[in-house]
């Protein structure tokens, strides 16, 4: 396959299918969960369902731009479709590169950062950029590909 070839949507469903297989790689271990604590309040979420939630974002996202791109044959804009897949992919690769930084080299329990700190405030910093910086990004980008009056042949 030709690198060229590869279009945004292919990489949007390839996260989706590594997002598919760590999460199911962990099904087996009852004690993967997400602690979320909220005011008094802890939720507790499975991987499995963290990772259907993130398999259904992620494959989405792809779904919408190839449904623009090939269902509709519109154009979208170069650059917004570059930086959304920057932010969202980037976020998901910045993430799997901190978690295994700290659960190889950050080992010091005394340490004023801890790996469960640091992946705490990855995640939070991540989430925030997704949400106000690559959703409305994606939004708009989707808008103006549908509106546009530009076809591709």
């Amino acid at each position: 396959m030709n690198i060229k070839k590869i279009k945004v949507y292919h990489l949007f469903w390839i996260v989706t299918i590594l997002i598919l297989l760590i999460g199911l790689s962990e099904i087996n271990n009852p004690d993967n969960t997400f602690d979320i604590n909220i005011h008094d309040t802890y939720f507790i979420v499975p991987h499995f369902y963290a990772t259907v939630v993130m398999f259904l974002f992620y494959f989405t996202l792809g779904l919408g731009y190839w449904l623009v791109q090939k269902v509709y044959k519109k154009q979208l804009v170069k650059s917004l479709t570059l930086i959304h897949s920057v932010i969202l992919i980037g976020s998901f690769i910045f993430y799997w590169i901190i978690l295994f930084y700290c659960k190889l080299l950050l080992t010091d329990p005394f340490a004023p950062l801890t790996s469960n700190n640091l992946i705490n405030i990855t995640l939070a910093l991540e989430l925030l950029l997704i949400v106000f910086i690559g959703i409305p990004i994606y939004i708009v980008n989707l808008l103006i590909g549908l509106f546009r009056k530009s076809y591709i042949s």
